[in-house]
């Protein structure tokens, strides 16, 4: 009970012993009269079957038993409807609590989500973009339907192909291709037994629509910087140059009014404010707890890479981020602590790309030579695709060692995607989405190296995948066009962001190239 029920049945008590004619024995009896009533207000106040035949004849004999039912009466409508704090029901559970007639009842209950038998990439699709949606369910008709969102008439009918089992579900799982259907407008498939999908679009903007609003969210992320953020940065920068290095042609349509891409003005931004963190003397970032040497390595090799993709658009701007990367890269040298070795390996393999000097080269040999190539370390994979990409002598065995195991980590998720009831090499059941989008990054790099039309079409499902297309049929991107968004979306950090303009701009050139 609460402390107000308490004192009124305290008070109900008080008036039947407060002469001290019923001793303890009336006591207990009539707490049991008072709790039934407030427990069962609701029912009729049955009592006999707490008392005692010796307690009933007690009570007729003192000729008081209209006055205990009126205040059995009294104590039941002051307690009020529930005795608060006890399970309702049969087993102590209830999906319903009342804590009297003066409050509303709380209702504890979710429902359910309900998820589609028919998977679509909720941001919808480009009209001629591979579009090819996953039905799943106990069992499965022979075809599917398109369906104006609008009109409510079928556009076009086609036949499910491929129908697997999944064993952890226990659901049947077939393909419905509409690749050919490049009429835009607003639509959702529909198939018998199974039901809709989520209604989606068909439109030529799509992908710049996502990128800009990708740009955005870039530009959000270095409003709210702090120093706590370098090294996030740095990551976000790297990401954004290599994408631009090796797809400016997607870039070319969003020009600023210097005449430089969106990406690159974005980019500058972040350099900016970087530089306002370098020690002028030292070169080395610094920050209030002192100087950071994990910082000044990823400023080196951001600042140098940088530098040379910058210099068609200010070319005295650009040098003067090269001469900071060097003073940074020297500060490193000199403070005889020990360093990251892939780290400082991203760093000689960006200033050797940047300037040519031998003792950048010399110093990313001997870095490389004792490194273990790995296609999961970012870092790593971001210094073995300057060390390829660059124009300048290079040591042959070691750059053939380390771009062979990103060439291997691409064709083993192709395989594996060629398994995967999702048509995605990578699941999210298995991995998390940093992951994923950091494999991708490796697979849209590999692409760009040897263009194989494979992991094009590998990274259109994939994106579709994060769309919508997943087990849990969630959107992972952030867009206003998902149904059914994830709790965790790429956008909420800077680094998977700028991760999937890469991937963006590699499926948007192959659109290009079209």
């Amino acid at each position: 009970m609460r402390k107000g029920e308490c004192a009124k049945s305290a008070l109900l008590l008080f008036f039947f012993a407060k002469d001290g004619k019923y001793g303890k024995a009336g006591l207990q009896t009539f707490t049991r009269i008072g709790i039934h009533a407030i427990i069962s207000p609701a029912k009729s106040i049955i009592y006999k079957d707490f008392l005692k035949p010796e307690d009933c004849l007690l009570l007729l004999n003192k000729n008081r038993i209209k006055n205990i039912i009126l205040l059995i009466l009294i104590a039941a409508i002051l307690s009020g409807c529930s005795h608060a704090g006890e399970p309702a029901g049969k087993g102590g559970t209830g999906a319903m609590t009342m804590d009297g007639m003066e409050t509303a009842p709380i209702l504890d209950y979710e429902v359910p989500r309900t998820m589609p038998g028919v998977l679509i990439s909720q941001v919808g699709y480009e009209p001629s973009a591979i579009k090819i949606a996953v039905v799943r369910g106990e069992k499965l008709p022979d075809s599917f339907r398109i369906v104006d969102a609008s009109t409510g008439e079928a556009v076009y009918t086609g036949r499910l192909e491929a129908q697997g089992y999944d064993s952890d579900t226990g659901e049947y799982i077939s393909y419905g291709d509409f690749t050919s259907w490049a009429e835009e407008g607003s639509y959702y498939l529909e198939c018998d037994i199974v039901g809709r999908s989520y209604p989606f679009d068909v439109k030529s903007s799509l992908y710049e629509e996502l990128m800009q609003n990708s740009l955005d969210i870039i530009a959000k992320h270095r409003e709210n910087l702090s120093e706590e953020d370098v090294v996030e940065a740095c990551r976000c920068i790297s990401m954004l140059l290599l994408s631009y290095e090796l797809f400016s042609q997607t870039y070319e349509s969003g020009e600023e009014g210097d005449g430089e891409p969106r990406i690159a003005a974005e980019i500058k931004k972040y350099v900016e404010w970087l530089l306002s963190l370098q020690d002028a003397e030292t070169g080395a970032v610094m920050t209030k707890e002192g100087y950071k040497r994990e910082e000044t390595a990823w400023l080196s090799a951001v600042l140098a890479k940088f530098s040379y993709t910058y210099q068609k658009f200010d070319s005295i701007y650009a040098t003067a981020c090269l001469q900071a990367a060097d003073k940074a890269w020297k500060f490193l040298e000199h403070d005889g602590e020990d360093s990251d070795d892939e780290l400082m390996f991203y760093a000689a393999t960006e200033l050797y790309r940047a300037t040519g000097r031998y003792s950048y080269h010399a110093a990313a040999q001997s870095l490389g030579e004792n490194l273990v190539p790995d296609a999961q370390n970012e870092v790593l994979v971001l210094g073995t695709l300057t060390y390829a990409a660059t124009k300048r002598k290079v040591n042959v065995d070691l750059c053939a060692g380390l771009t062979g195991v990103l060439f291997e980590e691409a064709e083993k998720i192709a395989e594996l995607s060629k398994e995967d009831a999702y048509m995605a090499g990578s699941s999210l059941e298995k991995n998390s989405l940093d992951d994923i989008l950091f494999q991708m990054v490796v697979v849209a790099s590999i692409d760009y190296i040897i263009t194989n039309h494979e992991y094009a079409t590998l990274l259109e499902k994939h994106h579709n995948y994060l769309a919508g297309e997943n087990a849990a049929a969630l959107c992972y991107v952030d867009s206003g066009e998902c149904s059914a968004k994830s709790a965790s979306q790429i956008g909420e950090n800077s680094v998977n962001t700028a991760r999937y303009i890469l991937i963006l701009s590699e499926i948007m050139s192959h659109g290009q190239e079209e």
